[in-house]
């Protein structure tokens, strides 16, 4: 009979990295701050989410600035700056950016998806 090999210590496990939208740091997951988009509204969540998601440095005000923000949320930059500066929370309770505050359509465009065959 074989023994079975050794246990292998926390220390060696896999850790998920993530990359920070603002600085492009990579770390361990758990030291970011993951942002969810369901529905267009941004919201800080804990936990497994679905919805699109981004990573942002949680230990790192200038990380929240709206000019390092631009590139992953354009013209949502400030609201999202805004929420993570003003109730740096990590769960769902605190403020979130509507729909209606994202980037507006063109007038006439309505997309509803009834042009697909």
């Amino acid at each position: 009979m074989t023994a079975s090999p050794a246990p292998t210590p926390a220390a060696d496990r896999h850790t998920p990295e993530r990359t920070c939208v603002a600085c492009r740091r990579r770390r361990p997951q758990a030291e970011f701050t993951r942002l969810s988009r369901v529905g267009g509204v941004w919201t800080p969540q804990s936990g497994v989410r679905v919805g699109r998601g981004a990573y942002v440095c949680a230990d790192s005000p200038a990380c929240w600035q709206q000019g390092r923000l631009r590139r992953a949320f354009g013209a949502q930059a400030p609201a999202v700056s805004a929420l993570l500066s003003g109730g740096h929370d990590t769960d769902s309770s605190g403020p979130t950016m509507a729909a209606s505050e994202s980037i507006p359509r063109a007038p006439g465009r309505v997309r509803d998806g009834s042009h697909r065959r």
